[in-house]
């Protein structure tokens, strides 16, 4: 039973996989883009960092120390001994020796502290971590757009080398077919052993094309599987594309891409995230103040309470650190001038590419329409041609070159229809709609 259900599962055909599915598959499998969303997701928690540096904070100390001796204060007794009759000040000391504590103290404390002004610093550190994860964000959707063109491009490619092999098949069999007419009329005495041999030179050449085809569509379908997270000599079944022709002009295209490449919008967040942090840099020269609670234990044996509690308010200002904040500030806005430049300088790549992907698909789609026309011509001459060879009328040379340029005219078709969606999913990329 168990071999009728495996034959029947070997029998039925495998479903052919849609570019659609090879972009889910890839996104799934794709590290890199694991990478790229584990980074985003590392953001996510400097946020949570940045928010929690403005909220209240714990803490706990203790220390024990050994000591080499007692720690001891003096006093003065020669105050207290000044009225003293003479006989009896002579028996007091001038001063007293005390211990303040023993010599193994042990100290504890637990002290809750809360920032309440910081001239901005801590609200620019969480702005700076909220905008750094908005570009982690963008860079996540820049990954996954370029994987999908990734993914697109092996996907034409394995259409194309299919469709080599099957013109490389084709081709040998109208060249193994002239073959057999050749020898029937060799044998018949209608032509030389020059025609017989001229074919299977051309038989042979054909198959060595077939050869090449073959492996190349493995090349092809390794590539493929190897962005799909399938093993590399899995098998490959893909629908055909048939994608519509882009009907919107230039202008409008360009100024899409502005508004939709993740890249630009990275590269803005990326900007602002070093402005909030130059601003917040500079707020570290303004006065810090926070409020503070706390309970102090002290293992003394000498104090009459060994615990005590306090609360206050604290202030920090550096009134003067040698420019050092203005230097720091100064360097992170030029790291932010210089993302604007990098930003500015994107948008004109995006445009120029913006303008080839328009060029490209147009260029496609003309050489499309030329090389369905080019095939017919092509197919009606090999018809003439192997007409006339077979009434004596053409030689060997004629129908060859025939059945080559109808092997050529059918590579053109292919190539110009794959060229033509490579080229609208590069143009699709290039607006940010992939």
């Amino acid at each position: 039973m168990a071999l009728l259900v495996a034959g029947f599962a070997a029998a039925m055909p495998v479903a052919a996989e849609t570019l659609q599915d090879a972009w889910q598959r890839a996104e799934n499998a794709s590290r890199s883009l694991k990478a790229e969303t584990l980074r985003a997701e590392a953001a996510a928690r400097g946020i949570e960092a940045a928010e929690a540096a403005a909220g209240p904070q714990v803490s706990a100390s203790a220390q024990w120390q050994k000591l080499d001796r007692e720690v001891r204060a003096v006093m003065d007794t020669s105050a207290l001994s000044a009225a003293m009759p003479a006989p009896v000040k002579a028996l007091f000391p001038g001063r007293i020796e005390t211990p303040l504590t023993n010599d193994h103290p042990f100290n504890a404390e637990v002290k809750v502290t809360l920032p309440v002004y910081t001239a901005g610093r801590l609200d620019r550190l969480a702005g700076a971590a909220r905008e750094a994860e908005r570009a982690t964000r963008h860079g996540v959707e820049r990954a996954r757009q370029d994987l999908r063109l990734d993914v697109a491009e092996a996907y034409v490619n394995v259409l194309r080398a299919n469709e080599a092999v099957s013109v490389a098949t084709l081709y040998l069999s109208t060249l193994e077919a002239y073959r057999r007419d050749v020898g029937n009329y060799y044998r018949r005495g209608l032509v030389s052993r020059g025609d017989v041999s001229g074919a299977d030179v051309s038989v042979a050449e054909a198959r060595q094309r077939l050869i090449a085809a073959r492996e190349a569509r493995v090349v092809a379908c390794a590539a493929f599987n190897r962005l799909t997270g399938r093993a590399l000599d899995a098998s490959v079944t893909l629908t055909m594309l048939d994608l519509p022709r882009e009907t919107r002009r230039f202008p409008e295209l360009a100024a899409l891409a502005l508004q939709r490449r993740p890249e630009l919008s990275q590269l803005q967040s990326m900007q602002a995230a070093l402005a909030e942090e130059a601003r917040g840099v500079k707020a570290e020269a303004m006065p810090q103040m926070g409020v503070f609670a706390s309970y102090t234990y002290l293992d003394n044996p000498y104090l009459a309470r060994k615990g005590v509690g306090a609360v206050g308010v604290g202030v920090k200002w550096d009134v003067f650190d040698s420019g050092l904040v203005r230097a720091r500030a100064g360097g992170v806005e030029r790291r932010a001038a210089a993302l604007s430049e990098q930003r500015d300088d994107a948008a004109t790549l995006i445009q120029l590419d913006v303008q080839r992907g328009v060029s490209q698909e147009a260029d496609a789609a003309e050489r499309l329409n030329v090389a369905r026309a080019a095939l017919e011509s092509a197919q009606t001459w090999q018809d003439i041609t192997l007409d006339r060879y077979h009434n004596g009328l053409a030689n060997q040379t004629e129908v060859l070159m025939a059945a080559a340029k109808k092997a050529d005219s059918q590579k053109n078709l292919y190539n110009a229809r794959f060229d033509h969606a490579l080229a609208i999913l590069r143009l699709k990329r290039a607006i940010g709609e992939l």
